[in-house]
């Protein structure tokens, strides 16, 4: 493309010396006259003549090359931004609970979040597996609050060494 755009812009540089020169050298009269309308249609044709020798077929069928390699970007970059907010919201929801279990003094090895597509159209926590040890209670509560917050019922929630 850049080599056609050079010749097209060479042809047009030379086209206009050309017709100086010939002005130039032109007396002044009715020829000069002439000369300018002759001189007018040749920078004319040099101007436009990319569009003539243009190749509306093969421009076609770039284009819809081009379509399509645009169309399956879009679509790996829609994939990456699903598997990135999906490992978001796990990763924000597991840490949210450890520190709700920091806060009751509970000792958390570990938390994992699966999240789930929603018929809305978006991620959510849909289970998760919890390794604390500490008092019943304060286990009892860390389990309301991931209910509560999360949005996550206790028989989705897998509590001890096997939950990872």
């Amino acid at each position: 493309m850049t080599e056609v755009l050079r010749q097209w812009v060479l042809s047009l540089c030379g086209a206009a010396v050309l017709c100086a020169v010939a002005l130039a050298m032109c007396p002044k009269g009715r020829v000069k006259g002439v000369l300018r309308v002759v001189c007018g249609a040749v920078m004319i044709t040099v101007l436009i003549s990319p569009v003539a020798g243009f190749d509306f077929a093969v421009y076609s069928e770039s284009l819809g090359k081009y379509r399509i390699k645009a169309e399956a970007a879009a679509g790996r970059a829609a994939e990456a931004e699903d598997i990135l907010s999906r490992s978001i919201i796990e990763r924000e929801c597991a840490a949210y609970i450890l520190d709700k279990a920091a806060a009751l003094e509970l000792t958390a090895s570990s938390a994992d979040v699966s999240a789930k597509w929603s018929d809305g159209g978006f991620w959510y926590p849909y289970e998760a597996g919890i390794n604390v040890s500490g008092g019943q209670d304060a286990m009892e509560k860390l389990a309301e609050i991931i209910e509560s917050d999360l949005g996550i019922p206790r028989d989705r929630q897998y509590w001890g060494a096997n939950c990872e």
